[in-house]
């Protein structure tokens, strides 16, 4: 594991991890303040790309001691010594151990003993409720407690891009109302089908979200998605595959294994400003995206430009929802799969209005882990982009 590739963990999942349970944030005022005071570490402190910052799951060193970790953890407690560093250590220290034992074992994964399937620490598998409530939409995909963003970032983006992808797919296989298993396509060399049913490892006893959920409450169709994923991943012949192995990845991959659609990605540095919103423009129509299209940050340590205070994140994923033009200024219109967001610099007020499908849709700006920025903006923090098509 010597490439560091995109990956960061949702630190608003691993509040609700550390607290063992759903927090209701429309009711919290400052979701910021919220994390920081529950973490005992401020976000933008969690997320920053320093060496051995368990958090930031796709960096090489990360990777290797994560999987480090799932080795031995198989028949003893996990240990958090290899761990336990820079910001990581600090927040550790803050926590229960019930707590801590939670958040490492979402991010790290592993087998605790010989027994067929996985369940993290704390955990139980159980049917937290139905594939769609609606329908899939760009913002039911949240990151969970784990450094897959590229993957949420790529669903988020399908859903938008392409909603008829995301299809419910069920099979019986028994006589009972809940013997069913759903049925989950990805493309890698050809058509893998992947079987699963909608049990999902939930923390034990309060049944909160431990990896990717969705915004519309009593949907689950993003974490069957991450489930299935994370078994074909995997090559796991059970219903309850290890997770902690899909930490890390590049978006464009998981959009062309979403899809079967051939990808394509472009780095920043290489084109101008203008180049990249005409770019984005291009798989555009009436302003939204038609092309599911990502983007991401710098995964280097220390990298070439400072994160912090900026509301972006290095190693991180981004789903690119579309363009605006704003009092001549060309912005670019993202998504953090985060499902949550601060300030971000430059960011665009008010909200942005874009076609989808068949009607005019009004989306909120700065809520919901939407935003948009200057072309410039984008240029400066971001290190690559791409599409499927």
């Amino acid at each position: 594991m010597t490439e560091s590739m995109v990956g960061l963990a949702n630190p608003y999942a691993l509040a609700e991890l550390a607290l063992g349970r759903k927090v209701r944030w429309s009711a919290v005022l400052d979701h910021e303040a919220f994390v920081a005071k529950t973490l005992g570490v401020s976000i933008d402190r969690l997320c920053r790309p320093v060496p051995g910052n368990m958090l930031v799951s796709g960096a090489a060193d990360v990777r290797e001691a994560l999987a480090e970790t799932r080795e031995a953890a198989t028949g003893r407690e996990k240990t958090f010594s290899s761990l336990a560093r820079g910001p990581v250590e600090e927040m550790l220290t803050k926590i229960s151990p019930a707590a801590r034992s939670r958040i490492v074992g979402a991010l790290a994964g592993g087998r605790r003993d010989d027994r067929p399937g996985y369940t993290p620490d704390g955990a139980e598998w159980a049917d937290p409720g139905d594939f769609f409530e609606e329908a899939g939409e760009f913002f039911d995909p949240v990151q969970g407690g784990l450094g897959d963003c590229y993957f949420i970032a790529a669903l988020s983006a399908v859903a938008w891009a392409r909603p008829y992808v995301i299809a419910n797919r069920p099979r019986v296989t028994g006589p009972q109302q809940q013997d069913f298993v759903d049925h989950i396509d990805f493309y890698s060399g050809g058509l893998k089908a992947i079987e699963v049913s909608e049990r999902m490892p939930l923390v034990q006893g309060s049944h909160a979200w431990i990896y990717a959920r969705s915004s519309e409450p009593g949907e689950i169709w993003p974490a069957v998605y991450e489930k299935a994923y994370a078994k074909w991943k995997t090559g796991d012949a059970t219903d309850e595959p290890d997770y902690g192995p899909i930490a890390g990845g590049w978006p464009v991959i998981a959009t062309t294994e979403l899809t079967g659609l051939p990808g394509q990605t472009t780095t920043c540095g290489d084109v101008s400003a203008d180049d990249i919103w005409a770019t984005v423009r291009s798989h555009s129509l009436s302003c939204r995206t038609f092309n599911p299209m990502t983007a991401w940050t710098w995964c280097q340590t220390p990298t070439p430009v400072d994160y912090s205070d900026t509301g972006i994140y290095a190693y991180h994923a981004y789903t690119i929802l579309g363009w605006a033009y704003v009092n001549g200024t060309k912005y670019i219109v993202l998504r953090n799969p985060w499902g949550d967001n601060g300030p971000v610099v430059d960011g665009l007020p008010g909200s942005w209005l874009a076609y989808d499908q068949s009607f005019w849709r009004n989306v909120p700006l700065n809520s919901g882990g939407v935003f948009a920025i200057p072309a410039g903006t984008f240029k400066k923090y971001y290190w690559q982009f791409g599409w499927a098509k």
